[in-house]
């Protein structure tokens, strides 16, 4: 049964639902628009603000499903559990099986499983998030900044080795993620969206 819960995380974290969404409403294939990548920012840029929030919604909720499913149906869990699902969904969504492996960024779907496993944290990085791109027009440093708040705050208050090297390798892979956005904030020519 676990092994089917994790098959079931990847394959959900695995829905494009940027290129759902914006082929349904606008007819756009958004892999040819912008970026080409299918994540919420992206949709937001190049398409409207209202499509790509709906989009930053549905891929924020992919692991919240599975996790509500693993707690209606197994209520005795535990920490790793939760964890090794939230990383799956994040890894489907970065590495679709749909799209040939290439996805968004696990922004959105990292905070939504958070959100469910550590929601105090999770608000608060969602806050500075929003802040730092209301000021500054640039989500990937949002982003950065956020999920480091949150990586870090994690790291301290969840127990156990394994956890903690889960958290961490989350950031490390959705900080690979976002080496050409790095790159271009530091030469300053990072993208903007108008939030």
């Amino acid at each position: 049964m676990e092994y089917l819960n994790f098959l079931l995380a990847y394959l959900i974290g695995s829905i494009p639902f940027g290129l759902i969404v914006t082929k349904a409403l606008t007819g756009k294939n958004i892999t040819k628009e912008g970026s080409g990548n299918i994540g919420a920012t992206n949709v937001f840029r190049t398409v409207s603000k209202k499509t790509g929030t709906l989009v930053l919604i549905l891929d924020a909720i992919k692991p919240i499903i599975v996790l509500i499913f693993i707690k209606n149906s197994q209520p005795t869990f535990y920490e790793e559990y939760y964890l090794v699902i939230l990383f799956l969904s994040i890894i489907g969504h970065i590495y679709p099986v749909w799209l040939k492996f290439k996805g968004g960024k696990g922004v959105a779907t990292l905070f939504g499983g958070f959100l469910f496993i550590n929601p105090f944290w999770t608000l608060l990085s969602i806050i500075t998030w929003f802040f730092i791109v209301k000021m500054t027009k640039l989500s990937s440093l949002g982003a950065l900044i956020s999920i480091f708040i949150l990586t870090i705050a994690n790291f301290i208050f969840i127990d156990g080795a394994f956890n903690k090297t889960l958290v961490l390798l989350l950031m490390i892979i959705i900080y690979y993620k976002h080496k050409e956005n790095i790159k271009r904030l530091f030469n300053r020519n990072e993208n903007k969206i108008d939030f």
